[in-house]
């Protein structure tokens, strides 16, 4: 038989899950605070962008194939190492120009920036 057997515990599992605050809420406030009500709507977009590729793959079957092939499963997993070592020396090898000074009002960010933060 295929099917989910008890959808109702896992879709009210699913909500509660979403609806408790986390890191993702924090770095949304954050940003809102920070930033403005612009770039907090614009960092929830890239995260909820984010969950529904996640679904997305995972509905289609992804988790089966990765469980059944560990060719597939190793390629992920190296792909996923080599991008978090590109982030990390991303930020190691920012070149920073800017001086520090405390200044009257706002700067101007590129918004795509929030939604690809968090995507």
């Amino acid at each position: 038989m295929y099917g989910i057997i008890n959808f109702e515990s896992f879709l009210l599992a699913g909500i509660l899950l979403n609806l408790t605050p986390g890191t993702d809420t924090m770095y949304i406030l954050g940003q809102s605070v920070s930033q403005g009500k612009k770039a907090g709507i614009l960092s929830a977009l890239g995260i909820s962008t984010g969950a529904m590729f996640h679904v997305l793959f995972s509905t289609l079957g992804l988790s089966v194939i990765l469980s059944k092939s560990a060719l597939a499963f190793d390629i992920v997993k190296y792909l996923g190492a080599l991008y978090m070592i590109f982030l990390g020396a991303k930020i190691l090898f920012k070149r920073n120009d800017e001086k520090f000074e405390l200044q009257d009002g706002f700067y101007t960010v590129s918004y795509k920036k929030y939604i690809f933060q968090e995507f």
